[in-house]
């Protein structure tokens, strides 16, 4: 059942093998063999697996057809329901002026995030993709990677077309081993620009001045965010001020 799960997952996904397992610390051919019913996940990768997917464990096991998480339950903020209470402490004119409100910024936020996604599409022709390819440095700014008035340091160079380099938007050139043995120094990587990136899965972050490739991870039990090497003799970088980490893409691919 969890090999028909995990085929199903992906194909709704529409994801090749090889796409999961480049978002996933995950070998192609142990992962292919999750599928194929031949290997069955430990309880680690089966958590991964079921973030990665937005799912619970009881579905990929399939033992339930509830695909929801536990933990989708909202956990809100004093501040959030500070301002439940204070909504509904409200009358109908002051409800329908802050709905009103709220409906706008949401629409606000939801276009300024549209743009994000649809900036510096690639050049791609039949057998080649035009795309620029970042140093992986300090960032210079909110601009940096997205903006074409960013200084940033780039070349362009042609990329087979396929499958990742097309939904790619740039590159990114790694520096440094803490990403091994899955991103090597000197790789090339296939970025995606979104404005979030789920946990458990490898992004392009900036923070306090500085660019990162790391897995993002939250510790639920102490309520922080985390940027993680795949390397373990990184130490793992502690996300402090939350407002000030911004996500520039997702990690798709590696070039060859």
């Amino acid at each position: 059942m969890i090999a028909e799960r995990l085929r199903l997952l992906r194909k709704e996904n529409s994801m090749s093998k090889r796409e999961l397992v480049s978002r996933l610390p995950l070998n192609y051919s142990t992962y292919a063999n999750y599928e194929s019913g031949f290997r069955e996940p430990n309880s680690e990768v089966l958590q991964m697996l079921a973030r990665h997917y937005n799912v619970s464990l009881d579905f990929l096991l399939g033992v339930s057809e509830n695909r929801k998480r536990a933990e989708e339950i909202a956990i809100l903020t004093e501040d959030e329901n500070d301002h439940i209470i204070k909504y509904r402490q409200l009358d109908n004119h002051g409800r329908e002026v802050v709905d009103i409100i709220l409906e706008k910024e949401v629409e606000r936020v939801s276009f300024l995030n549209t743009r994000m996604e649809t900036v510096k599409k690639p050049i791609v022709d039949d057998k080649w993709i035009v795309l620029k390819v970042y140093q992986q440095r300090a960032s210079a700014g909110l601009g940096s990677y997205l903006s074409e008035d960013s200084d940033d340091d780039y070349e362009e160079m042609h990329f087979a077309a396929n499958q990742v380099s097309e939904r790619a938007d740039f590159c990114v050139r790694i520096k440094g081993e803490s990403m091994e043995p899955k991103i090597n120094d000197g790789d090339i990587v296939f970025v995606k620009a979104v404005p979030k990136v789920e946990p458990d899965n490898v992004g392009i972050f900036v923070y306090d001045g500085e660019s990162y490739c790391k897995r993002l991870r939250i510790d639920q039990t102490k309520g922080v965010v985390i940027l993680e090497s795949l390397n373990k003799s990184f130490a793992p970088k502690q996300i402090t001020q939350p407002d000030a980490l911004r996500t520039v893409g997702l990690v798709i691919g590696i070039a060859e």
